[in-house]
């Protein structure tokens, strides 16, 4: 990277900052399935939500203060929101047909919000993850897609590293496995993260990376290079401990400093994705106050909250959402 990219770099994440809050959005087959992580073999030919309302999903973000978004691009079943040329396994194989990166970046656009696209390293659909040669290539191909095709894209929020960082891909992280060298713990290079990063950068010096650490290490990157940190979950209680975030950008690691901003986020309802039993059962929705909060929060850490919801199997945004919105927004306003 040179000077002048790195600059740029820096630039990026301290115009980031100033966004404040921000809207992720969990939508794709398992909404349809109401399932938390699809399996790879969803069939495509019942993808068609009849009501998609990603004009309405925008309106909501800008009406409840939100300056920016984050969209599953693809999730850890591999399913593809935009017509990848990569895999079949897309949005084009589908009854709906139409691109929904394409209309969600247009959309949040023209509602004054910028876009950032969620994609997760683990897929359990594509027959080549296993050979790391290969899946490199496909996700260095899919990444130049979603960098080329779409415009600025704010930032790239990676999931799902564990499966083969982890001993064994177990999605929890044990500190133990850090000093004990034969623990097996990776550190991206069978992602091929270094040439990801540098891919990404050489299409877009500004879009901001990010690898999501999990619940139980809060602000602590995976492993570097990333150009911001997150905070998964808020007031996380692992193992009987509370997990308390960094309260500074400034990241400390071998004796050099890096400025790595925080993105706080957190879920409205139980789970990422959206589940019916939120519209006929009985759940306890995130408060105003918590949400207003938790802006409050990250803020004085110097970083963002990026607050997810997700549409439900029909592409619409639940109703009851708004309520608790709007009054956050009140309150935060207030002080």
């Amino acid at each position: 990277m040179t000077i002048r990219d790195q600059r740029r770099l820096e630039a990026a994440k301290e115009e980031w900052r100033t966004l404040e809050y921000g809207m992720f959005i969990h939508f794709g087959p398992n909404s349809i399935q109401e399932v938390a992580w699809g399996d790879g073999n969803f069939d495509l030919q019942l993808f068609n939500p009849p009501a998609i309302d990603i004009e309405g999903w925008a309106g909501l973000a800008a009406e409840a203060g939100m300056r920016y978004a984050v969209l599953t691009a693809k999730h850890h079943d591999g399913f593809c929101l935009w017509p990848t040329r990569q895999t079949v396994y897309s949005v084009a194989a589908t009854p709906y047909k139409k691109d929904i990166v394409g209309t969600y970046v247009e959309e949040f656009r023209k509602a004054g919000l910028k876009t950032g696209l969620y994609y997760s390293l683990w897929d359990l659909n594509y027959p080549g993850y296993r050979n790391d040669e290969a899946y490199v290539e496909f996700m260095v191909n899919q990444l130049t897609e979603l960098l080329s095709d779409y415009g600025d894209v704010l930032e790239l929020w990676f999931d799902g590293a564990w499966d083969k960082d982890n001993p064994g891909g177990q999605v929890e992280f044990d500190p133990a496995w850090e000093s004990d060298e034969s623990s097996g713990l990776l550190h991206g290079e069978r992602w091929g993260w270094q040439r990801l990063y540098e891919t990404i950068h050489r299409l877009q010096p500004g879009c901001l990376v990010l690898n999501n650490s999990g619940c139980e290490r809060p602000g602590k990157p995976r492993y570097l290079p990333v150009d911001l940190r997150t905070v998964e979950r808020i007031d996380v209680v692992h193992n009987d401990v509370l997990m308390t975030p960094p309260d500074s950008p400034w990241y400390l690691e071998n004796g050099d400093r890096h400025f790595l901003p925080l993105e706080f986020c957190d879920t409205l309802t139980p789970d990422w994705f959206w589940r019916s039993e939120y519209q006929f059962g009985i759940f306890a929705h995130r408060a105003a106050s918590a949400i207003a909060e938790w802006r409050h929060r990250a803020r004085a850490a110097g970083g963002n909250l990026l607050l997810n919801m997700g549409p439900d199997r029909e592409g619409r945004m639940p109703s009851y959402h708004r309520h608790f919105l709007m009054e956050a927004e009140r309150i935060f306003s207030r002080g």
